[in-house]
């Protein structure tokens, strides 16, 4: 696609676009997250996504980054925000394709409420730059999550960056940022 060139601005570049978002609420707590939801609405968004662009769930994990909305850390089995997100994305993408999505988050650099927002521009520079952040504090590998694939940071060809955040009562959101590279 090429922009019209406006008098005094330079010519712009598209290098990353967002593909696809969902958002949906499902009333069930007030505190924490409800793991059949989100695997039900993940693979809802998956399957949307594959529809309108034809993208694989294999397509996006095997050239994709995935911005949790936890930092990969639990309270404990019973309450485990962490634990039901991981569970929720092997619900949707099954293990062997969980262990090829490369999965980071930055709230441990900017906090919770900051992460919120902070994330869907740090997906957009990963895609641009193809260098992801290291997941920050993670010091040692939770048995509880399983084999995930955590950022330790550095270069990183990647095509994909799905984005999700969470809040109270269960609300979820998911986008899909694509680079310039990617051609529908």
């Amino acid at each position: 696609m090429k922009l019209p060139v406006v008098p005094g601005c330079s010519p712009c570049q598209i290098r990353a676009r967002l593909l696809a978002t969902q958002y949906s609420n499902s009333a069930f707590h007030g505190a924490a997250l409800d793991r059949k939801h989100i695997a039900s609405e993940l693979k809802r968004f998956l399957n949307d996504v594959e529809l309108v662009h034809g993208i694989s769930k294999a397509e996006i994990a095997t050239h994709g980054v995935y911005f949790s909305h936890e930092t990969s850390t639990h309270a404990s089995p019973a309450a485990s925000c962490a634990g039901n997100e991981v569970a929720a994305l092997r619900s949707a993408f099954g293990d062997d394709l969980l262990s090829k999505l490369l999965i980071l988050n930055t709230k441990g650099f900017t906090g919770h409420p900051m992460g919120v927002s902070f994330e869907d521009v740090a997906a957009v520079e990963v895609l641009m730059r193809q260098i992801v952040p290291p997941m920050p504090n993670y010091k040692e590998k939770d048995d509880y999550l399983g084999d995930i694939k955590i950022s330790k940071g550095g270069a990183y060809a990647c095509r994909y960056a799905l984005r999700f955040a969470a809040g109270f009562g269960s609300q979820v959101a998911f986008a899909l940022y694509a680079s310039s590279q990617h051609e529908e």
